[in-house]
């Protein structure tokens, strides 16, 4: 996967630094987070995505109003291609959202799935009545039905979300996409973790997710990666639209 379009290469380097949940990275540690969480550039290998990225860092710690530093080593100079991120209070904060009721925050999770579908070129419809499935999308003659759970978090934090096991579907076009909810830096992200059923199915058949009342979706960001419970990897999830088709 990769971000198309124009890139704010300040906006790119400070998530990627955040997400890898460090302050001090070598450039290619942070390329390989971007590869890693899908945000290389279309049309970019990964070495011509690094040295780009070196090379905002290295014109960023010039200004005045740089969002990183280098980091000085033992002999009064500075180590080779080694960047730290500026602390929060350094940079220019806008509003964070107050916390509102969960029926506000389920409705706008939903909307952006739909938003996100049709960016990947699908036809999406909310559901007007809410009985299991959220959204019905479809693309080159198939249909994909979805449920959507939202979840507010920080990047230091677990996310949690949960389906209601009487509510599950098994079915190969039902889809579950969890929205994660951060304000980062400058603005609030929104990723997705998209599982099928038959995923989930096989999850709670090996033990990573128990089946209760409640099937509990506690995802983690750690050094850059999504972990679902204790140690299974959910990277590969992470806005993963083409897993739909």
């Amino acid at each position: 996967m990769s971000i198309k379009g124009s890139v704010d290469w300040g906006e790119l380097a400070v998530t990627l630094f955040e997400s890898g949940g460090r302050k001090t990275y070598h450039v290619d540690e942070v390329a390989k987070i971007g590869v890693d969480l899908g945000l290389v550039p279309v049309g970019e290998s990964s070495d011509s995505f690094a040295k780009k990225l070196n090379g905002f860092l290295a014109r960023n710690v010039k200004n005045k109003a740089a969002q990183f530093s280098k980091v000085p080593n033992k002999k009064g100079g500075y180590k080779k291609g080694i960047y730290r991120l500026k602390p929060m209070k350094s940079r220019k904060m806008t509003a964070v959202a107050p916390k509102v009721e969960t029926a506000f925050t389920g409705a706008a999770g939903e909307f952006a799935v739909l938003s996100e579908l049709l960016f990947w070129g699908f036809n999406a419809s909310k559901m007007t009545v809410d009985d299991g499935i959220d959204v019905v999308a479809s693309k080159k003659g198939k249909y994909f039905h979805i449920q959507v759970k939202t979840a507010n978090g920080a990047l230091d934090k677990p996310y949690q979300a949960s389906v209601r096991s009487k509510s599950f579907q098994h079915s190969t076009n039902v889809f579950y996409v969890i929205v994660l909810r951060t304000y980062s830096s400058k603005r609030y992200i929104n990723d997705f973790v998209i599982f099928s059923s038959g995923e989930i199915h096989q999850l709670i058949a090996k033990g990573v997710l128990k089946n209760s009342a409640t099937i509990s979706l506690r995802i983690r960001l750690e050094k850059g990666r999504y972990w679902l419970g204790k140690n299974y990897d959910v990277t590969h999830n992470v806005n993963n639209w083409d897993c739909l088709c």
